[in-house]
Parts: structure tokens; sequence; C-alpha cells
């Protein structure tokens, strides 16, 4: 079963997310720093496909 993971944003905002695995031994350190759950950052990489008339 793959892991269960979440994005974390840095403390007051300085930095580009991270995704980190669900767990309470990695989860516990970075939200007493300061570290904040976020929304996953838009796939920027994704094609976009245009048809012709």
């Amino acid at each position: 079963m793959p892991a269960t993971t979440v994005w974390l944003l840095p403390p007051w905002g300085e930095g580009a997310p991270v995704e980190v695995e669900a767990t309470p031994d990695i989860l516990t350190p970075r939200m007493v720093a300061g570290w904040s759950q976020c929304a996953p950052p838009a796939n920027t990489q994704e094609g976009t496909t245009h048809v012709d008339d």
C-alpha cells in the first residue's frame, strides 16, 4: 500500500511547499516548528492539447 502524503508550507511562507509522509514522526516536529498544511501545487507540467478545426 502506498504511503499517505500531505503538502506542507514552510513557516512564514518562505520557500516552496514540500510533500511529506503523513506520519506523526514526520509531521509533529514540522508542525511545532510552524509548518502548515496546504493544497498541492498546481501541476505545471501537464500539457495542453489544442485542436485545430
